[in-house]
């Protein structure tokens, strides 16, 4: 599933929020889940959100105006698609508005 979430930042910005608002992430993840987050290249961020027994694979791409975003929901949390996109998006959406 693929998210948009726009932003007017600048690149350089918008990666600093992300940065910030990830230690925060994972202590709003329902059911006590867990998160790891790796740069894998200067606007590249490979996430994996642990929960229920699933692994959520997440790939984020900043962009000057906008943050692009890759959720692999696992055959067993399909159902959960909905809230689990929603769950992601907010949470972007979250740490690109504080400063």
């Amino acid at each position: 599933m693929d998210i948009d979430i726009p932003h007017d930042l600048g690149r350089d910005e918008a990666k600093r929020r992300v940065e910030q608002g990830l230690p925060k992430l994972e202590q709003h993840i329902p059911g006590g889940g867990t998160m790891t987050a790796t740069w894998p290249s200067d606007y590249a961020l490979d996430m994996e959100i642990s929960a229920m027994a699933q692994t959520i694979p997440v790939k984020l791409l900043i962009e000057e105006d906008k943050v692009r975003g890759t959720v692999s929901i696992p055959m067993f949390l399909k159902m959960m698609s909905g809230p689990i996109s929603d769950f992601i998006k907010t949470s972007a959406q979250k740490m690109l508005t504080k400063a």
